[in-house]
């Protein structure tokens, strides 16, 4: 059994360690939930501008394990196919894309064809 001190993120270094609540896939956007445990951004939970907390990093984590989310001013460097300069907005099912969505959520900057500047 989890503790509810388990769920609080943690942040290290620019990155926050959450519990995933369902699988979250490295280079994808990433929500917190009202409990603290954190999201994979898809067509089956909503999304909001205040509940958009970064991207995926560092793997691919399963539901109930500690997940780490690249978070505002953090580069995230597991992105393919970014045009450097470009602004990238959260789809609502979890992709990015270079226009905004409703509601519209910003992603990030890119700053190379695999690396994106997290900002929310």
């Amino acid at each position: 059994r989890l503790e509810m001190a388990s769920f609080i993120p943690k942040k290290q270094s620019g990155k926050y360690k959450a519990i995933a609540s369902g699988a979250i896939t490295n280079g994808k956007p990433v929500l917190v939930n009202a409990n603290g445990t954190v999201s994979q951004v898809s067509g089956s939970v909503t999304l909001t501008t205040e509940n958009f907390i970064g991207i995926a990093s560092g793997g691919t984590y399963a539901s109930a394990a500690e997940a780490t989310i690249d978070v505002v001013g953090t580069v995230n460097k597991d992105q393919t196919s970014l045009t450097a300069g470009q602004t990238y907005f959260v789809q609502t099912d979890g992709t990015l894309g270079t226009s905004a969505d409703d509601p519209s959520v910003v992603a990030g900057t890119a700053i190379s064809a695999t690396e994106l500047i997290v900002k929310g």
